[in-house]
């Protein structure tokens, strides 16, 4: 058995996975009393003592922060530079602890690698004797560019049509105009789901080749074939932002949504834009359980609001109008970064006012 940790130990533990969120804009719920109840396996009410505790060792400092979802400013917890370096001591000690598994000692370290879980949700399922399962063979986690998550609100429904859609389903594509919020839904399910397969998130920049998307899991699979990977290798496969591609490109998606690809898993985003002759499935497809699609709707305006939350309201309506509720217009414009730019569809004016309006403070 692991060593038996005390309350503000795993406390500690937890908050070292969000380390790098001292300078952000926003912070995740697990950083609020709550989250952190709900994680470690506390009341809420024993969270402030023990954050008492902690603070005056000068490990954790507290602030005030906008959470999402949140419209008003919340009580969130970081660690200090010293509390970090006491975590990972913590980290480090619990990772090289072995515990038994099917006869043999395993490193805790190795079983969360395996597993995708945090070492907080290792640690409470062997307390409860819970069964821990490892796959074979280590897990490949592969993410082609470095993302960052954006302020993620609402998109329940959503999220709740992609959980049926795992447990059963073996094609999935979001589609939506762009920044609407595709790659952060895709985001979100994972960090949820804690996706226990191999994960590989490839990017589909316009004029990619099919050649190149088997290069690289020839290379993470150490050059098997594709099919042979997704049937032996249970695998969520994201191709993210799928666009523009060639013929041999839609051809090899076709024949997935037509061949047996094991347990395996494919989530397509796409541009509502795409060309109907790039989308390599059609309505059949959809009815007969292949492919299960997702259209993603502009945000709610009581949604879209808590990315705002200290404008103005009749200024904020003025914005929702003009960026028609894209996600990532209105996280550039909270964080003061909306400009001129390719990849922004507005004119110099219009992006002069939604700077204007946002400055409008209650």
């Amino acid at each position: 058995m692991p060593s038996k940790l005390t309350i503000p130990e795993r406390i500690l533990i937890h908050l070292y996975h969000f380390r790098k969120y001292n300078d952000r804009y926003d912070y995740p719920f697990d950083m609020t009393q709550q989250g952190i109840a709900r994680s470690i396996g506390i009341s809420v009410t024993h969270v402030p003592r023990n954050m008492k505790k902690l603070e005056e060792e000068g490990f954790v400092k507290i602030r005030k922060g906008h959470v999402q979802g949140k419209k008003k400013r919340v009580t969130i917890y970081l660690l200090t530079s010293s509390g970090i370096m006491r975590a990972k001591e913590l980290v480090d000690k619990i990772e090289n602890e072995e515990i038994k598994i099917n006869e043999k000692y395993v490193k805790i370290g190795d079983i969360q690698r395996a597993t995708g879980k945090s070492l907080i949700e290792i640690l409470r399922a062997i307390e409860k004797g819970e069964k821990i399962e490892l796959m074979m063979g280590k897990r490949v986690v592969f993410k082609e560019v470095a993302i960052e998550r954006e302020v993620f609100v609402d998109r329940e429904r959503e999220l709740k049509a992609m959980e049926k859609w795992y447990n059963k389903g073996k094609i999935l594509t979001i589609v939506g105009p762009r920044g609407i919020g595709k790659t952060a839904l895709v985001l979100e399910f994972i960090s949820l789901k804690k996706i226990p397969t191999n994960l590989v998130w490839l990017n589909v920049y316009e004029g990619r080749k099919w050649s190149s998307i088997k290069d690289v899991l020839e290379n993470l699979f150490e050059k098997r074939e594709l099919l042979e990977i997704l049937r032996e290798s249970p695998t969520l496969l994201i191709f993210d932002n799928y666009y523009m591609v060639d013929d041999e490109f839609v051809d090899a998606m076709k024949s997935l949504t037509l061949e047996d690809i094991g347990e395996s898993k494919i989530i397509v985003t796409m541009p509502s834009s795409t060309p109907f002759y790039n989308r390599f499935y059609s309505i059949k497809d959809v009815e007969r359980g292949a492919v299960m699609e997702i259209n993603l709707e502009p945000l709610p305006i009581e949604e879209a609001r808590k990315i705002l939350p200290h404008v103005r309201e009749d200024a904020f309506k003025r914005i929702y109008q003009l960026t028609k509720g894209n996600t990532r217009l209105l996280c550039l414009l909270a964080r003061g970064e909306l400009k001129a730019d390719k990849d922004v569809p507005l004119t110099p004016e219009t992006i002069h006012l939604l700077n204007y309006l946002a400055s409008q403070k209650v």
